[in-house]
């Protein structure tokens, strides 16, 4: 099952099939969601950083990487690059 979107019921399903234990963990399935959008830039939609052929078990397991470091990951990494594509732009 290769897809280029998920929907909150995947990502709850793909988390739960990667071993996450959603009534324990320290992230929701929203951040997990937004986590296997974001990593699926590892996947077909470029061929040069394809790893995971936009495979939901390993674009999931990625996501499910940076979120165990750290529990907030991607809202950091939003705030990130909107603070990069300002000092980009003053370039």
């Amino acid at each position: 099952m290769k897809k280029e979107h998920f929907t909150m019921r995947d990502a709850e399903m793909i988390g739960r099939a990667i071993g996450i234990d959603w009534k324990k963990s320290k992230f929701d399935v929203r951040e997990f969601w937004v986590g296997i959008h974001v990593e699926l830039e590892h996947g077909r939609r470029d061929p040069v950083t394809n790893v995971t052929n936009d495979d939901p078990i390993m674009t999931g397991k990625i996501a499910l990487a940076h979120l165990n470091e750290f529990p907030g990951y991607y809202k950091r990494l939003k705030k990130m690059k909107k603070e990069a594509e300002k000092a980009y732009k003053k370039r």
